[in-house]
C-alpha cells in the first residue's frame, strides 16, 4: 500500500490555521522572560509587523522558506517536537533513522507551513492575556478573519532553562501536537507499520511545488 499523502490527513482549515499558529509561535518564542504583560505588548507590536510583511506578495517562496526555517530552528526544540509527533514509533528507530527522520522532518515543516503562510488573507492576532497553570502558562488569544467567527487559540507555554518554549497549541479546543501525532501514526500504521513509509510520504510532502 502507497503511503497515504500527508496533506490530506488534516482538514485545510485546520493546516491554515497552523500556518498562522506558526506565525504567532515565532513571535512568541522570540520573547524573552518577563512579565506577562509586556510579552503581550511585545507579540502585539510586532505581530502587526510582520502581518504587514507577509502581505507583500512579491516575497517569493524561497524567501518564505528561508524565514519559515529560521523561525523553526531558532525558537523551536525540533528534536523534542520530532519526538513526540513520532509517538511509539521513536523507540524503534535506528541511530541512522533517527538522524534521517531529525532532517526530514525540518524540511517537512518547512514545506508545510511556509506554503501555509502565503495563504495569509488579512488575518489578526487579538492576545488576551495568559494564566499559569502549574508548570505550564496558557496564554488565550483569538483569530480574527474577515470573513468569519472569531477563533480561539491557547498557547501551552513552559519555561525550560528561564526561556519560555511553546508545547502545544490548542484551536477550538483541538491540539494541534495531538493531531499532528495523530497523522504521522496513521500514516505508519496504514502501512504494515513500516516507518519507511513514512518518511517516503514526507519526502513527497516536501518535493511538493
Amino acid at each position: 500500500m502507497s503511503p497515504a499523502p500527508l496533506h490530506t490527513c488534516l482538514t485545510r482549515r485546520r493546516l491554515t490555521l497552523a500556518g498562522f499558529i506558526l506565525l504567532g509561535l515565532s513571535l512568541f518564542l522570540s520573547v524573552p522572560a518577563m512579565a506577562q504583560t509586556k510579552a503581550d505588548d511585545f507579540i502585539r507590536e510586532v505581530g502587526s509587523r510582520t502581518l504587514s510583511a507577509l502581505g507583500d506578495r512579491s516575497l517569493t517562496a524561497e524567501k518564505r522558506e528561508d524565514l519559515v526555517r529560521h523561525l523553526l530552528t531558532t525558537y523551536l526544540d525540533l528534536d523534542a517536537v520530532g519526538r513526540f509527533c513520532l509517538g511509539r514509533y521513536n523507540r524503534s528507530l535506528s541511530d541512522g533513522q533517527r538522524q534521517e527522520y531529525r532532517g526530514l522532518f525540518e524540511d517537512y515543516l518547512v514545506k508545510v507551513y511556509s506554503q501555509l503562510l502565503s495563504q495569509y488573507n488579512g488575518e489578526t492576532l487579538e492576545v488576551r492575556g495568559g494564566r499559569p497553570t502549574g508548570e505550564e502558562t496558557i496564554v488565550e488569544s483569538f483569530i480574527n478573519r474577515p470573513n468569519g467567527p472569531p477563533i480561539r487559540v491557547e498557547w501551552k507555554v513552559q519555561d525550560k532553562d528561564s526561556k519560555p518554549l511553546l508545547t502545544d497549541v490548542v484551536v477550538e479546543g483541538v491540539s494541534m501536537a495531538f493531531t499532528q501525532r495523530q497523522q504521522f501514526e496513521s500514516v505508519i500504521q496504514n502501512n504494515g507499520g513500516k516507518i519507511d513509509a513514512l518518511f517516503n510520504a514526507m519526502r513527497k510532502q516536501i518535493a511538493r511545488r
